[in-house]
Order: structure tokens, then sequence, then C-alpha cells
């Protein structure tokens, strides 16, 4: 077993390039395989994580993958298993918003150890192992210490496969125990300001593991609580990401919507 600071190292190193191929090709924004209304898929989603898997394999060759865009295979059966999100955001990133990001993980035994997120147009590095600080651009970072629900900030996404009346329950619970609620479109780039202490937390109804993977792990290394609260086939869960202050609450308050 590789140690925790080589395995942040190549999780970094994987989810920086991802970032930087993409940076380096923004004027192909609109270069997609196909739009829809609730999805973008683009092409260099494939290319930035063709990009870390690349890295990811130079050093770890015996490790499997499982990746957004090669998502439909089942969980590989292996000890070390790497989680990549290649664009978390992609609508965000097609329409020319900063608030996107590239996320690597690597889990041990199911147990995220060791994970990063590189934000590159908002010039941000979060990352995390599971016996050290979460960091900022090398800076530790930590939650807020909001503990009143009716002065909290919460971000929450909405699912693509339930944008109907189920969808906005959760939107009007929201609004009714907290400030209003926000949608910015980047699950991983929401539970990042979550670790940082500028959201007090987040939620979602249908996130996937990649989404979440490394970013989960650097709430809870920054002091937070991230919790699944019910699982649905591939890939997909119900998910709480908060300070750890105001987890109770929340959970209380959605957990019967689900």
């Amino acid at each position: 077993m590789h140690t925790t600071t080589e395995l942040q190292a190549i999780a970094t190193l994987a989810a920086r390039r991802a970032g930087e191929h993409v940076l380096a090709n923004l004027h192909r924004r609109g270069d997609v395989n196909s739009i829809l209304r609730t999805d973008v898929k683009h092409k260099l989603d494939v290319e930035a994580q063709e990009t870390a898997t690349a890295v990811i394999l130079s050093a770890f060759p015996d490790h499997a993958i499982l990746g957004e865009e090669t998502c439909d295979a089942p969980l590989p059966e292996s000890d070390t298993v790497w989680i990549i999100d290649p664009i978390d955001g992609t609508i965000n990133f097609f329409h020319g918003l900063p608030w996107w990001c590239c996320s690597v993980a690597v889990r041990h035994q199911g147990k995220a150890i060791a994970g990063a997120v590189f934000i590159p147009e908002m010039h941000q590095l979060y990352e995390a192992t599971c016996d050290g600080p979460a960091l900022c651009n090398g800076v530790p970072i930590r939650v807020s210490q909001t503990d009143r629900l009716d002065l909290a900030m919460l971000a929450t996404g909405a699912d693509k496969w339930d944008l109907g009346e189920h969808a906005f329950k959760f939107m009007r619970r929201v609004a009714e125990i907290a400030q209003r609620p926000r949608i910015l479109g980047a699950a991983a780039v929401d539970m990042c300001m979550v670790a940082a202490g500028r959201l007090d937390g987040y939620f979602e109804s249908g996130i996937y593991v990649w989404d979440m993977a490394a970013a989960s792990l650097i709430v809870e290394r920054a002091g937070g609580c991230c919790k699944t609260l019910k699982a649905y086939p591939g890939h997909r869960i119900a998910f709480l990401a908060t300070n750890g202050r105001l987890h109770t609450a929340c959970r209380e308050a959605l957990l019967p919507l689900l």
C-alpha cells in the first residue's frame, strides 16, 4: 500500500493536468458531442479524463479507475479505485461560467484516502488526505461555525433525472428553514465552499459518486460532516454535506422528503 502522501501527490497532479488541458482549450467551449436541455456531453470531458487517467496509470498501473465518461461499467472490483470527474459543472463551462472543476479521488477498500479538486478559472486547488488537513492552495481551511439553521446558507443541486415537483419541494423546504438556497451548478465546487466556510451546507437528492468522492473527503478533513442519505442504482446517492453543527437539523428536515 502506498502512503497517503504519495497518493495525494498523484491525485493533485492528475486534477491539475486535466484542468490545464481544459484551460489550454477554452476556445473549444462549444465543441460538444451532444447537448440537451439538462446535460452537455463535451469532447473536453473525454480528453480531460484521458489526461487524468494517464497520470494515474503512469504512477500506479495496477490501480482501477472509475470515471464519469466511462461510467457504464460497474464499480471496479479492486482494493484501490481512482474516481475521476473530468469536468464537474459542464453546463457552466459550456456557457463560460468559471464555476466548474476537475476532481480526482482515490479510495482504498471503499474509503476515500486522498482527493483533489482543481477549479482552473478561479485558480484554486483544494486537497486532503484521510490523515491530514484540508487545504486550499496549500493553506489549511475550516468549515463555518454557523449553528443556527435560519442563518445558514445552503446550496443544492437539481438532479437532471428529477426536475419536476419532487426536486422543487426540496428547494421550498430549504427556503422555509434557512436562507434562500443556491443552485450553483457544480457539486464538487459547492462542497469545497462548504469546506472553506463560505457555504454552510450542500444537499442533492441524486448526486453521482464522482461528483462527491474528492470533495466529501475535503469537507470532512476541514471539520465538516458528509453522509449518504439514500442509495440508488447507477452510482447515484442522496447526499448531505454540512459544517457539522447543522448536520442533524438539516438531515431531519430533508430526509423525510426522499
